[in-house]
């Protein structure tokens, strides 16, 4: 029993008041992340759209290397995207959980 309180700062029982405080805490900072997620997520999409029109213009003036690097970059922006996608969803399922604790 020792122990628990030594890991986790309550009892084997808990105390309500300590979880909720813990509870609060770490949902403020998924909360946090989240926003973090969102300018990243802005930032990336903003990137893919300059890439995108970089790839028009090099295509435009036949310039087939500068063309096919611009499509490299946009698809690792995409991929980067979906990955930060992928984790935006595990956080909010993360807050789920978290609420239905307390």
């Amino acid at each position: 029993m020792l122990k628990w309180t030594k890991w986790f700062g309550i009892g084997c029982k808990g105390d309500a008041a300590a979880a909720m405080a813990i509870s609060l805490s770490t949902q403020e900072k998924l909360n946090e992340t989240l926003e973090m997620f969102e300018r990243r997520k802005l930032v990336l999409q903003e990137k893919i759209s300059i890439e995108n029109e970089r790839f028009k213009g090099f295509t435009k003036f036949k310039n087939k290397k500068a063309a096919v690097e611009c499509l490299k970059r946009k698809s690792f922006y995409e991929s980067q995207l979906e990955q930060l996608e992928h984790l935006h969803s595990q956080i909010k399922d993360q807050i789920r959980a978290i609420n239905g604790l307390t």
